[in-house]
């Protein structure tokens, strides 16, 4: 178990350090990429369980500041390019 949450604090910590967006902001971002503004809820399910089969789910990592999530950029993107390999 030390390692998941050791994985989860270098998620955070790499987040914290990146070009942080609240989820809104995210959204506004991928807009651009997808031609279509994803829900809010969209975002949370990809932060807390993740998109793709059984054990190689794919989360977009954040860091929940208070009772907002954050990402960033740099998150983004690699969520993306982990979906575009699988």
């Amino acid at each position: 178990m030390p390692s998941v949450v050791n994985q989860v604090r270098s998620n955070v910590q790499r987040v914290l350090s990146e070009d942080l967006l609240t989820l809104n902001e995210a959204r506004d971002e991928l807009s651009v990429i997808l031609r279509k503004r994803p829900d809010k809820s969209t975002l949370v399910r990809w932060i807390t369980i993740g998109v793709g089969p059984g054990q190689g789910k794919v989360r977009l990592e954040a860091a929940r500041i208070g009772c907002q999530w954050m990402t960033s950029r740099q998150a983004i993107t690699r969520f993306i390019e982990a979906r575009t390999a699988q």
